[in-house]
């Protein structure tokens, strides 16, 4: 299974929903210490790994924002006019099994970084539309290599319902209802060193999570029940953070 990480945080490999999504990769038996992050999307050509993970830095890579000029429609299909990096991003994604989108909670959305990368997607698709089962309108993809999409997202606040639903509901949107998601609250837990008597066993428990992924194709209900509980009380955590 090739698998790419778009590594969504500004604080690159510091991010405290990298370390969560480490975790994952773990337990799906995947060595994150040999995958190769590219600072400028470039493929490693040295890598011996016979199932290799790329983790895409949205802070180091020349990612411009999308023109809206759809050239990549009408045009050059499935190119994008602009000279950047993102053309070998694409390729990435096009010939990865999995994507797993790492990203903290900004302003109830992903940062803008990570946000660039997610409009330059557009090339991945065609202008034609179709209506799903649901009446909802959608753009059928242009590969149909079927690449997997899931989303780990740790946010600093103590609780889930009304800072996460924007989030939820684009990437449901644009990867389907049934896309694996990891929410964390709490997240900035995993830099203090004193939180490791709660944070180690929810990265556990995140292992277990990978481990099920990687049999079965999906996460079980008992174990996303256990990861949306808070490592610690919502007033607790709120009493800390404001100390």
């Amino acid at each position: 299974m090739k698998i790419t990480v778009i590594n969504g945080s500004p604080k690159g490999e510091r991010s405290d929903t990298l370390k969560i999504t480490k975790a994952f990769l773990r337990g799906m038996g995947e060595n994150s210490a040999n995958a190769h992050t590219m600072g400028i999307a470039e493929k490693s050509e040295s890598s011996d790994i016979t199932d290799p993970i790329v983790i895409i830095d949205t802070m180091k890579v020349d990612v411009k924002p999308c023109l809206g000029c759809y050239c990549c429609w009408q045009k050059t299909p499935g190119m994008c006019v602009q000279k950047d990096d993102m053309k070998n991003i694409l390729d990435e994604i096009s010939t990865s099994d999995l994507i797993i989108w790492s990203s903290p909670l900004y302003c109830y959305s992903f940062p803008a970084n990570c946000k660039a990368v997610l409009d330059r997607l557009l090339p991945l698709s065609s202008p034609k539309q179709y209506k799903d089962e649901k009446g909802n309108t959608h753009h059928p993809r242009r590969n149909e290599h079927r690449v997997q999409h899931m989303l780990i997202s740790g946010c600093g606040f103590p609780d889930r319902e009304g800072n996460y639903d924007g989030l939820i509901f684009q990437f449901q949107r644009m990867f389907g209802k049934d896309a694996t998601m990891i929410l964390c609250p709490e997240a900035p837990m995993f830099s203090v060193p004193e939180a490791a008597v709660v944070t180690e066993p929810y990265l556990a428990l995140v292992e277990k999570a990978g481990s099920e992924f990687k049999t079965g194709g999906k996460i079980t209900d008992e174990t996303l029940a256990a990861l949306s509980l808070l490592m610690i009380p919502a007033d607790e955590y709120r009493r800390i953070a404001n100390g």
